[in-house]
């Protein structure tokens, strides 16, 4: 019987560490810091590179060109972001968006190390909803 008891004990012990090991499931929150990449699928874009901390992006085209952002996070799969006017002279279309409330990017599935996102101009119903993926590099 002791040995029975042992079994089983040893039995559920194991099959609980390979549920935990095997559950390192991506969350939202793992994207708000790093390096990323948004590759060519995203609907007329080329392929760049993003620099992230918690509140600040810094997107860097093909070229080399750098646009810089500040990022509001309403919760861990959405945020706002607004163009950074301190670290760069911004164009009418970048302070227009700024001064209806920015562009409103909500995750909407993560695969992998990558996160599918649907975004939209704030306070712009005629706005164009762009859909695409970004991945940690």
């Amino acid at each position: 019987m002791f040995v029975k008891i042992i079994n089983k004990a040893l039995i559920i012990i194991l099959s609980l560490a390979s549920i935990f090991s095997c559950s390192q499931e991506i969350k939202c929150d793992d994207f708000k810091k790093g390096r990323f990449v948004v590759p060519n699928d995203t609907e007329g874009t080329t392929p760049y590179r993003i620099i992230r901390s918690d509140t600040t992006q810094v997107e860097i085209d093909s070229e080399g060109v750098k646009r810089y952002s500040k990022l509001k996070w309403l919760n861990d799969c959405s945020y706002v972001i607004f163009y950074d006017a301190d670290k760069m002279p911004l164009t009418d279309f970048q302070k227009e968006v700024n001064s209806v409330g920015g562009i409103i990017v909500e995750v909407t599935k993560i695969e992998d190390s990558c996160f599918y996102y649907t975004s939209n101009i704030k306070g712009d119903d005629d706005s164009e909803r762009i859909d695409g993926i970004m991945c940690k590099e």
